[in-house]
This record gives C-alpha cells, structure tokens and sequence, in this order.
C-alpha cells in the first residue's frame, strides 16, 4: 500500500474514533428537559418540581407550584438553535434587547443553562440527565 492509501485509511480510522467520542452530535436531552432546566434555573427553583404540560407548535408549556405558599406559575418555553426563549404563560417572549440570553449547552449526561445580562452579568447553572428525567409527560 502506498503513502497515500496509509493516509487514506488512518483519515477514516480517526474520523470515525472522533465522531465516537463526541457523540456524532447526537442529543441526549429534549426539548422538554431543555426548556425544564431553564425555567427551573430562570426562576430559581428545582427542576423536580417543574411539570410539562404540553409540547404543542415546537413550544412546551410548563407549570410549577411555589413550595412556599403553593401559588402556581405557568410559562411557555421554545429553542432557536442553543438558544432558549422564555415567556410567561400569558407574557411576552423574552426576546428583547435588555432581557436575559439563555443559551444551554450538552456536554454528554450534563446540560449547562447560561443566562447572561443585558449588563454582562450572568451565571451557569448545571443539571444532570437524572434530575431532569422525572418530569411529568405532557398531555398533548
């Protein structure tokens, strides 16, 4: 075999371990456990109290009870790219210039949720697949 066939086949041998090990960009979380982490780490709260509701025109409706005085709230949530947009149930999106940019990120078993500031400000907060697997199937 000559120089170029070894190449060849090396090229192929390491493209495919590459591929293996980033996951040939397969998603591992839905969009519902997306749209879960992110009003769970929006709002502060643990996403096993989040509840999806229905996943209806690629928009998954949510809803959780406040544990301090049992109020319920209810919000709207979609993806655009490794973005995700939120809204109150009866809200506006938050898409606006000085609103919040969540944008989330899997990296394996982890989803990493950013929200950055219109001032620069921001934080990460990290899930793993179990914490985000006990959510209620929604009633499409």
């Amino acid at each position: 075999m000559n120089i170029k066939g070894i190449l060849s086949k090396c090229f192929l041998i390491l493209s495919a371990v590459f591929l293996q090990a980033c996951g040939s960009g397969e998603k591992t979380f839905t969009t519902e456990q997306i749209c879960t982490a992110t009003i769970a780490a929006t709002m502060g709260r643990d996403p096993s109290i989040i509840q999806v509701d229905s996943f209806k025109n690629n928009t998954v409706f949510l809803s959780y009870s406040r544990q301090g005085d049992g109020k319920h709230w209810k919000y709207r949530c979609k993806l655009d790219g490794n973005r995700a947009i939120w809204a109150s149930d009866s809200g506006r999106w938050r898409t606006d210039k000085y609103d919040s940019k969540i944008i989330f990120s899997e990296n394996g078993d982890k989803l990493s949720i950013t929200e950055k500031y219109s001032d620069g400000s921001g934080g990460t907060k990290h899930y793993s697949i179990s914490q985000l697997s006990n959510y209620s199937q929604p009633n499409n």
